[in-house]
């Protein structure tokens, strides 16, 4: 087994052979002997090193030999064939290996730029002037910004040539000792003499971009002093928001789980339908509010913690952490997705039932109508009201409207139409069939209850009712107070608002229902 020596080469720590070191050592120091006299000489030899040590990396090399520094030899080239161009070009035809390093890439310019060195990076792998590029996003500026955005994509994504192994890239010129060579010392003098190659155009856009420079130091400086002003600011808001939130959620989960025993207002839709839903769902309740928390939960918890972060200077959640939160999000993302599909598949189906009465009772030219009073229920409130007999025989329900309509003949008419949903017609139908709906009629009024009748059986599938009164012409009615929120967008002629419209007569005429008594 041959004996090795560790070689720091390019900044690259290398195992190798003592004969293959020997060699190299003797190709670099040819390669400081030509290159002495050069300008940028240390440079020249620094980037040769570098570009050795990224091929011996491309070959996944482990311990250098001596066939392998030929091999490098070989692709770099000897001192003594720098400056034949027609060397180069025959070892670039003859050598597939060599061909594959001369394919251009898209770099940025690290030194001729204005801003970013996006539009130099182009021009070069296009071959154009880059001043093409720079009026192209310039003049996107005015037509939408779409050629700003781009810039600033190609700024952030697209590398900078930091080395002069990038440069050659960018031009899609062989890599080798002469060619960088060459780079620098052309680099160098262009150095020198920083004012050839200037024109009108380059001028105004190396203004422009200082000006825009400028501009973005301020920007930058502004923001990291207003940064140190509002950043406890922020911490408080984030907080109070945090913390009113979990308030909030927490009072929702109590609520939704019945622990207040709130069955009415604005929650009694809400839960009567979950509980609808979870007398068939296969998993247990818990599964499904669990999977409420963690979605809204989550996204709680890292505001808070956003909040304390920014007050107190803590540190930044491991990686770790963040996955698992992540996953946990997820999760209960999926769960609360696929409980609302199942949700909305237990009421995709919608029947109804109707019914017609005629009231024949009524002999007067006026109809008198209100509504019959009853222990629990207000003809003030405006939201549904769900409530189960003391022996939880039936339930009671608010969902009831009543509109006026013209009738087709000489008499009275009550529609009672009955709406369910399920998860098939057939159940719906059943469903609606189901609802019980009394009123009281005299010979000149009609007493309607504010809510229909479900057995208890029966589970909620958003039941409702629609009521219409069909007037015949020249026939009138009069709508008590009570009905001030039971009545629904009564069309009349004079597009009285339903709760105007109680406290008056209103008389079917030609035109419509008219007012009687109204100024």
């Amino acid at each position: 087994m041959k004996k090795t020596n560790t070689i720091n080469l390019g900044g690259v720590i290398f195992h190798i052979e003592e004969d293959a070191f020997t060699l190299l050592q003797k190709y670099l120091s040819s390669i400081k002997d030509h290159f002495s006299e050069s300008e940028g000489q240390e440079e020249i030899v620094t980037d040769i090193e570098a570009r050795i040590a990224e091929i011996f990396q491309e070959k996944k090399v482990k311990i250098i030999s001596s066939d392998h520094v030929e091999d490098v030899i070989k692709i770099m080239g000897q001192p003594e064939e720098y400056g034949d161009e027609g060397a180069d070009d025959d070892k670039i035809s003859d050598d597939p290996s060599l061909k594959e390093k001369v394919k251009r890439r898209v770099y940025r310019h690290p030194t001729d730029k204005i801003l970013g060195g996006v539009c130099v990076g182009l021009g070069v792998y296009f071959n154009v002037d880059p001043v093409l590029f720079r009026l192209g996003f310039l003049v996107s500026m005015f037509l939408g910004g779409f050629g700003l955005l781009m810039y600033l994509v190609l700024w952030l994504i697209v590398p900078v040539a930091d080395t002069t192994s990038d440069k050659l890239k960018m031009k899609g010129e062989p890599i080798t000792a002469d060619s960088i060579g060459k780079a620098i010392t052309a680099q160098v003098e262009k150095a020198i003499d920083p004012e050839t190659s200037q024109n009108a155009l380059k001028i105004f856009f190396k203004w422009l971009g200082n000006a825009v420079r400028f501009v973005f130091d301020i920007l930058v400086k502004l923001t990291k002093v207003l940064g140190f002003v509002l950043k406890p600011l922020l911490g408080i808001g984030f907080l109070i928001f945090g913390l009113s939130v979990t308030i909030a959620f927490s009072f929702l989960l109590l609520v939704l789980s019945g622990t207040f025993g709130i069955s009415h207002h604005d929650f009694s839709g809400a839960i009567h339908t979950l509980k609808t839903v979870f007398e068939t769902y296969p998993l247990p309740e818990m599964f499904v509010l669990l999977g409420f928390i963690l979605l809204v939960g989550i996204p709680i918890f890292q505001i808070i913690y956003v909040g304390l972060r920014l007050l107190f200077n803590m540190a930044k959640q491991p990686n770790y952490i963040k996955g698992t939160l992540a996953s946990l999000w997820i999760l209960g993302l999926i769960s609360v997705i696929v409980f609302g599909l199942y949700s909305i598949s237990v009421f995709s189906e919608d029947a109804r039932k109707d019914q017609f009465v005629e009231l024949i009772e009524v002999k007067s030219d006026t109809l008198n109508i209100s509504l019959l009073p009853h222990i629990d229920f207000y003809w003030e409130d405006r939201d549904l009201k769900i409530i189960d007999s003391e022996d939880s025989g039936y339930t009671l329900n608010s969902s009831v409207q009543l509109d006026v309509r013209r009738s087709t003949d000489s008499l009275f008419h009550l529609q009672i139409r009955k709406h369910a949903m399920a998860r098939s017609y057939k159940e719906a139908k059943k469903y609606a069939e189901n609802i019980d709906y009394n009123y009281i009629l005299k010979e000149g009024e009609l007493l309607l209850d504010q809510f229909f009748i479900i057995p208890a059986d029966d589970p909620y599938q958003h039941q409702e009712i629609e009521l219409t009164l069909l007037i015949p012409n020249d026939k009138s009615i009069y709508l008590d107070e009570t009905l001030k929120y039971f009545i629904d967008d009564i069309r009349n002629v004079t597009r009285t608002r339903d709760y105007k419209m109680v406290e008056h007569i209103w008389q079917m005429r030609a035109e419509g229902l008219t007012c009687l008594d109204c100024n």
